[in-house]
């Protein structure tokens, strides 16, 4: 069986294609499908097969599925219009390509037809053509990314504050490790065709729980203040890293969906599908902050 994973340099698909080969996948069963082949150069060494594919431009995903039995479809980061339109000639291209499979990398929002956050038009959209698609399908609707918090945590130690424009939400997060063992599960596995899952962590967290946990990891007293929109999108265009205005618009609308409770469930769908239940998120916090040490 031939498994391929679409946009496997980016940061949840380079960890997919790591946890196929975990979980007993041949790398000669294994192609990572990217906009940028060498930066897929290392796991080409390992023997997976890297071809091209670029959202935009379908021809190029014709030719990278070929040959697909499963497909790990990771929709881009692009606004939303764009997105639909990616997910279209993604889907025409799988199906020309004769892929049997696909399985889809959502998010808890979709859950919600009236939900707060801007991207989930393209959810509802994406999640509906796939089940109309003709062809066999799995859904992972992923919770919030832990792995973010890590990484913004020495300046969040700096500030001394965990600033979101959040008043009563609670979120169960989860990191991109966890997520890339289901999505692998689910590929490898044909008894999922047809279900969808929602991935998320162990526990919902409310923000004073996530500060908390900060700072327990971190060994520096992180507190959480609730701050206004205006203020969270200021933090936002200060930071280390340049960030678009669209998209500091999709992350005020993310925290407006935490507070309307659309990332709290907390489901045992991650041991469903690996055996293994998903790193709770101080542990994960404290494992990454000692790495990194």
């Amino acid at each position: 069986m031939k498994i391929n994973v679409m946009a496997a340099t980016g940061q949840l698909g380079r960890k997919v294609v790591e946890a196929l080969l975990d979980q007993g996948a041949a790398p000669g069963e294994v192609i990572a499908s990217a906009r940028t082949p060498t930066k897929a150069d290392d796991l080409a060494a390992r023997g997976v097969t890297v071809r091209r594919a670029d959202y935009e431009d379908r021809d190029t995903m014709r030719a990278a599925f070929a040959g697909t039995d499963v497909l790990a479809l990771i929709p881009s980061t692009a606004p939303v219009e764009p997105r639909i339109l990616q997910h279209h000639d993604a889907l025409e291209a799988a199906r020309e390509a004769g892929v049997q499979r696909v399985v889809f990398s959502s998010l808890s929002t979709a859950a919600f037809p009236a939900s707060r956050f801007l991207v989930t038009p393209f959810l509802l959209y994406a999640e509906s053509r796939l089940r109309l698609s003709g062809l066999d399908w799995t859904i992972l609707r992923n919770g919030m990314y832990l792995d973010p918090i890590a990484g913004w945590t020495p300046e969040l130690v700096e500030m001394g504050q965990l600033p979101y424009p959040v008043k009563q939400g609670r979120t169960a997060y989860i990191c991109r490790d966890d997520l890339a063992r289901a999505t692998a599960a689910a590929c490898l596995n044909s008894e999922h065709a047809g279900q969808i899952y929602e991935l998320t962590g162990p526990e919902a967290l409310s923000m004073p729980d996530l500060a908390a946990a900060v700072t327990r990891a971190s060994g520096h007293r992180v507190r959480f203040d609730s701050v206004t929109e205006d203020a969270y999108a200021e933090v936002c265009r200060q930071g280390n890293e340049y960030v678009p205005e669209y998209l500091i618009d999709i992350l005020i609308s993310l925290y407006r969906a935490v507070d309307n409770h659309e990332f709290e469930t907390v489901t045992d769908h991650v041991e469903r599908l690996t055996g293994t239940p998903p790193e709770a998120a101080e542990d994960y916090l404290r494992r990454v902050l000692s790495e990194k040490k």
